[in-house]
């Protein structure tokens, strides 16, 4: 006897039904029919992307320790006025003084009350930049003259070594010109001293705060802010002591290698000095992305600004001394232009950094496609995310009263998503059809009253 092979039973497992293939023959189903289901991706709104909104927001972090650091922060210090003394012949000779930087000393002088020792290699200043060495034989008691120095103290003497001097210099009007060599001594060290829990707490602060902002959460904001600040500040002090113990030894060697008596660092030792600056901001960046994730508990968004940091901070790190001593020169007193530079790459990188890694490691999320913000990407950061007007929701749909205060539940189970209707009379639409709940696959369209996301899934 023959079967008829129409009559035989057709068996279908459940991982084939939830197989790709199957979701690709249903979407290009509503395709061919014309439904609404999502079947090209828009074009993204990229200010709106999580690497931009950080990158920006970290910048202008950065700018503000800048601002706040800068004044307080001296590279070289500066004292000027009339010269009481000149003494060429006078021996350099200071119990328990170690300047590596010193070959030579050509006597002293005597400037505001300050005895200042003569380097041999000090430099004449005209308009702010280097023109050449000094020749120290045309110092003459009564002329006026602006020096930069740098300034040791050793037991309760303060060593002064003139580096950079000015002729006849204007007038001054900053606050600096009342305080002593001790006193800018101090207020430096202070600068230096605040700078990594400073930066990591701005830093953290502002990318922290700035998702809750743009999605009007009020609450989010100020809880991952001003977690961000206070984390960033604490583990800035301590990664600023672990940097400390990373960047000196390695700078003191790379200082030591010089590639001739000017004092310029061979290309080893340039090397060496970049790769300890870099180290040191990578292990200064640890802190500064770890707000967010913190506040809302998410171990995704913890890992995501643990990694974005690193890699930032390396980053700025490793560009600071490039742009120090090969775009900008040697020949000045200050850094201040490379550390503006050098602060706006490490607080854009780290950042960016933190956005670029979200959204590499990212395996699942929501993007708006019509809304208040719509092209913004939210994503799926713990298992179970409250879609709704209420301010406390995980997903903020504000000024659309179609929905409710608490409309949906997104829940992840394990590799799936499914959405999830809270109240039967107010059903999320998905591909345009009520659903009390259902699993979501890439590409499924929902709409929420007035609000449409895609659902979007890592493949591969």
């Amino acid at each position: 006897m023959n079967r008829d092979p129409r009559n035989e039973l057709i068996q279908i497992t459940s991982e084939e039904a939830k197989s790709s293939h199957v979701d690709d023959l249903l979407k290009r189903q509503m395709a061919m029919r014309g439904e609404s289901g999502v079947t090209r991706d828009r074009a993204q709104t990229w200010y709106l992307q999580n690497w931009f909104v950080f990158m920006v927001v970290g910048a202008l972090a950065a700018l503000g320790v800048w601002t706040i650091t800068e004044p307080f922060f001296d590279d070289m210090h500066y004292l000027q006025g009339e010269i009481e003394q000149v003494n060429l012949s006078e021996p350099f000779s200071v119990k328990g003084m170690d300047l590596r930087e010193v070959e030579e000393v050509k006597g002293s002088f005597t400037l505001a009350k300050q005895k200042i020792w003569l380097d041999s290699a000090l430099k004449e200043l005209q308009d702010g930049q280097g023109a050449g060495k000094f020749d120290v034989n045309t110092l003459k008691q009564g002329q006026k003259a602006g020096v930069y120095l740098a300034y040791e103290q050793v037991g309760e003497e303060g060593v002064a070594l003139a580096r950079f001097l000015v002729r006849d210099p204007p007038p001054r009007k900053d606050s600096k010109s009342a305080l002593t060599l001790a006193q800018l001594s101090r207020r430096s060290s202070i600068a230096g001293m605040l700078l990594f829990p400073l930066m990591a707490g701005m830093i953290g602060l502002a990318i922290g705060a700035v998702d809750g902002l743009i999605c009007r959460l009020m609450r989010r904001a100020l809880l991952s802010g001003g977690i961000g600040l206070l984390v960033g500040f604490i583990g800035g002090f301590v990664s600023g002591i672990m940097a400390g113990l990373v960047y000196t030894p390695l700078s003191s060697f790379a200082m030591e290698q010089t590639a001739n008596p000017s004092g310029d660092l061979s290309p080893f030792a340039f090397l060496v000095q970049m790769t300890g600056r870099g180290l040191a901001w990578a292990l200064a960046g640890m802190s500064m992305g770890l707000g967010q994730g913190i506040a809302l508990r998410s171990r995704r968004l913890l890992i995501y600004g643990l990694l974005g940091g690193v890699v930032g901070g390396l980053l700025g790190g490793l560009l600071f001394d490039p742009i120090d001593l090969l775009l900008l020169g040697r020949n000045r007193p200050s850094a201040e232009l490379s550390r503006l530079v050098g602060f706006l790459i490490i607080g854009a990188g780290v950042g960016a950094m933190i956005g670029v890694v979200e959204l590499l490691a990212r395996d699942a999320w929501l993007r708006m496609t019509k809304g208040p913000l719509a092209g913004k990407e939210f994503l799926i950061f713990k298992d179970v995310l409250l879609i709704g007007s209420s301010p406390r929701a995980d997903i903020y749909l504000f000024n659309d009263p179609d929905v409710l205060d608490q409309h949906a539940t997104l829940r992840s189970v394990g590799d799936e998503c499914e959405i999830e209707s809270r109240q039967m009379d107010k059903k999320v639409l998905l591909n345009d059809r009520a659903v009390a709940s259902s699993r979501l696959r890439h590409g499924d369209q929902i709409t929420i009253g007035r609000t449409v996301f895609v659902f979007q899934k890592k493949t591969g």
